[in-house]
């Protein structure tokens, strides 16, 4: 899984769309998709806007979901959810920003995906932060129910979050920091509110260490989800990794990894994907803060979690388009899946503040690097921006192209398509994949007035089988 936030804003809230249904009944059977809602067989676009008003309250935050059908998202076809919303517990409240994180999975098995979504900023129950699992139906999302911070009341429950069967009881799982702690959420979870245990698995007893990020995926070859944390580490002033394998008796104990000297992980992004296709996991860090523009280092996946030698891809590795410039913020952004069709997993990177020929403003773009049997390479990439022939709507202002970004398969054709936001733009661009990889022909448009600098498309990419 990817880790990562969100998109959206108050026009959509202003459409009064609520949820639909737009297929036959699920089976009792798991979810064919992580990100299929109501049953009908089509992957659905999940967006998440902390930055959303609702009902005057600013930065109350909404979820929004596109809804799939045979040809990949629908844009006339959306709903958005409050925590306003009927069947959803809670109140909208100024400063929540529900929808800040969210990812998904059939948490129940009902034949229906689910939403995870956190409201770092709400107070409940006297702690901070919120997690709201919004229960897929037939009828759409009209059910949430709110997990609260099992543990501190001074730490922000929610950061990040990954969902997986981690100890391999046939249940799924969540993980979420909070900073200090690292909270494992054992299944199952049902509608009523209910979990099994929670137990801190910070390897320093919420002492020493601040979780920023929160990546799930299969790592190693046995069939149970691992799970990476990438933050700071207080004790030796540095910016670190830490891999929890998973197995039956629960995650064990992680091992650590260096990272390079970065001021801070703000505007970084993580992914596992396997690039090589040699049956492991890597994983892919997009560190936006690194150097002069940013970079994405990469941690080949091996029988024991990310190890190997640490790879660095930035715009100035031979093949990547482009160049290394002060704060274009490359990296910002990663989501992996195979765009061409030749069975590796690609790595799409953002870099929302990169500027594009003469221009001064904060234009952005978005470059796909290429996976293949030597792994993730700069070979063959490409660079996506405003002057991309066939791209609608877009012009030279200051628009952060890229600042959220997904790639995707939505339309069953194997070659995924791009998903990015130009979120100062607003607009959300969707480009249709091709054996040469995404393309700007034929691609849409969804244009969403005054996006809000936090908001970020999010959609969870399926765990390998």
């Amino acid at each position: 899984m990817r880790s990562r936030a969100t998109l959206l804003t108050t026009a959509l809230l202003a459409a009064a769309l609520s949820p639909i249904a737009l297929g036959a009944p699920a089976t009792a059977a798991p979810a064919k998709y992580v990100d299929d809602f109501n049953g009908d067989g089509h992957p659905d676009l999940l967006i998440g806007d902390q930055s959303a008003t609702v009902a005057g309250k600013r930065n109350a935050g909404a979820v929004v979901v596109i809804w799939g059908s045979a040809t990949g998202p629908n844009p006339a076809k959306r709903s958005v959810i409050t925590q306003n919303s009927p069947g959803i517990d809670g109140v909208a409240e100024a400063n929540d920003r529900f929808g800040t994180k969210v990812t998904s999975a059939d948490l129940n098995k009902d034949g229906y995906a689910d939403i995870v979504a956190s409201s770092p900023g709400e107070l409940h129950a006297g702690r901070h932060g919120t997690l709201t699992v919004l229960w897929g139906s037939r009828t759409g999302l009209t059910k949430g129910s709110i997990y609260a911070s099992p543990g501190s009341k001074a730490e922000t429950f929610g950061l990040d979050s990954a969902i997986g069967d981690f100890n391999a009881d046939g249940q799924l799982d969540i993980v979420s920091v909070d900073g200090d702690f690292v909270w494992f959420l054992r299944g199952p979870f049902t509608k009523a509110g209910g979990r099994g245990k929670a137990t801190n698995l910070d390897p320093w007893d919420g002492e020493n260490i601040k979780a920023e990020l929160v990546v799930a995926g299969k790592v190693t070859k046995d069939a149970t989800a691992d799970f990476a944390l990438i933050g700071y580490d207080v004790d030796t002033n540095s910016n670190r990794v830490w891999f929890y394998k998973g197995g039956r008796n629960g995650p064990a104990k992680p091992w650590k990894r260096t990272l390079p000297a970065t001021p801070d992980l703000s505007g970084s992004s993580a992914v596992i994907a396997d690039f090589n296709r040699d049956g492991y996991g890597d994983l892919a860090i997009g560190v936006s803060r690194s150097g002069r523009g940013g970079t994405v280092r990469v941690l080949p996946g091996t029988a024991t979690g990310p190890s190997g030698r640490l790879l660095a891809l930035t715009q100035n590795t031979a093949g990547v388009p482009g160049s290394v410039e002060d704060n274009d913020n490359f990296g910002y952004d990663v989501s992996a899946a195979d765009t061409n069709g030749d069975g590796y997993p690609d790595l799409a990177v953002g870099a929302p503040t990169e500027a594009i020929g003469t221009s001064y403003w904060a234009d952005g773009s978005i470059t796909v690097l290429r996976g293949g049997s030597t792994g993730l390479t700069g070979r063959n990439s490409r660079q996506y921006d405003r002057t991309t022939p066939g791209l609608p709507n877009v012009s030279p202002d200051n628009a952060w192209l890229g600042a959220s970004l997904l790639l995707r398969d939505f339309n069953g054709d194997g070659r995924a398509e791009l998903i990015a936001t130009a979120n100062e733009g607003g607009r959300l661009h969707l480009l249709p994949g091709t054996s040469a990889g995404p393309t700007g022909t034929g691609s849409r448009t969804l244009t969403v007035p005054q996006l809000g600098l936090g908001a970020r498309a999010f959609m969870a990419a399926e765990l390998a089988d």
